[in-house]
């Protein structure tokens, strides 16, 4: 990493422009909410998940488990780092941890948009082509498989190819996406980060629900309770893609202007998507603990909280559980 030394500087100049107390302020108080919310919310998923997998360990929950545990490092590792840094003025914990800082949290970055186009080829599969639908196995093998594409597209700073650098008025790391430098190839590894990081997956997730959205409406009327089950978690998915695509695509629009048409946004404008980007993390356990029946009853049974209304539904709605997963196992 020795050849990222002549970029600090002159990185470090570019970042210490006069920023507002308040918005230091604001960034330190943000990232607290995002960094608590993230750390609770996505524990609690991870824990019933876990506690109750014999109901809720199925091929989309392997998948969003895989997720959650992301997210949770996210707030548990990355978040705390710039929140001190946004409490003291600027990037703390020097260089070379911002390097590492800004690779793991790339890293993640790239692992939940992976995770998310897995659940929508899952979802795909199951509406479409029952038939060939993931079996728990064959989700854990993806699982895996989102954490080697993440570093695929992580790793290359590191050795050469692209840098890492300070970002967001010095609170944070990440990419140097304003860097142009014929020494590291920073153009090419941009290029290849927004095909195969963002144009790759997204391609894949709409040309899945697609189809998912041609077929459900030509077997609508042949849906049972089953389909109407699997409908409503494909709306889930959906609704995680949509929240994740919202929270960074101003952060992506920004770094392909600093990119491709030498957009310099103040780092009092810059910071804004950055955190935006950052609160992703929140919003995937608010998603599933809403829109997943099984989630509520799960935590119930966990706090010995007895359902009054448990029987004829919770006994289909169990049956159904048991029943899918019995299907897609192999």
């Amino acid at each position: 990493m020795s050849s990222y030394h002549h970029e600090a500087d002159r990185i470090n100049v570019t970042v210490n422009e006069e920023i507002s107390a308040v918005i230091y302020v604001g960034a330190s108080v943000a990232l607290g909410v995002i960094g608590f919310l993230g750390f609770t919310l996505n524990l609690i998923v991870a824990f019933i998940i876990v506690k109750d997998a014999q109901s809720l360990w199925t091929p989309v929950n392997v998948i969003l488990f895989n997720m959650v545990v992301g997210d949770f490092m996210v707030a548990a590792l990355g978040n705390p780092l710039a929140m001190i840094s946004a409490i003291t003025g600027g990037w703390y914990w020097g260089y070379n941890m911002c390097l590492w800082y800004a690779w793991f949290m790339s890293t993640l970055g790239f692992a939940s948009i992976g995770n998310l186009t897995v659940m929508a080829v899952e979802r795909w599969l199951l509406i479409t082509r029952p038939m060939k639908a993931l079996s728990i196995r064959h989700a854990m093998f993806l699982a895996f498989a989102v954490w080697m594409y993440a570093l695929s597209l992580s790793l290359p700073p590191l050795f050469g190819w692209g840098s890492y650098g300070p970002e967001a008025g010095n609170v944070s790391c990440s990419v140097s996406w304003e860097v142009h430098d014929s020494a590291t190839n920073s153009d090419s590894y941009i290029g290849f980060l927004f095909a195969l990081g963002l144009v790759l997956p997204v391609v894949i997730i709409v040309t899945s629900y697609f189809a998912i959205v041609t077929t459900t409406i030509r077997v609508k009327k042949k849906a049972g309770a089953r389909g109407r089950r699997e409908a409503k978690v494909t709306r889930m998915v959906a609704l995680m893609i949509s929240a994740f695509l919202i929270a960074w695509s101003p952060y992506a629009a920004l770094a392909l202007a600093a990119q491709y048409f030498n957009a310099k946004p103040s780092p009092s404008v810059a910071v804004l998507p950055a955190l935006l980007a950052k609160s992703s993390i929140c919003y995937n356990p608010i998603i599933y603990a809403g829109l997943n029946a099984q989630f509520p009853r799960s935590l119930k049974k966990i706090l010995g909280i007895r359902d009054i209304q448990t029987g004829t539904n919770g006994s289909q709605q169990t049956a159904l559980t048991t029943i899918n997963k019995q299907e897609q196992k192999h």
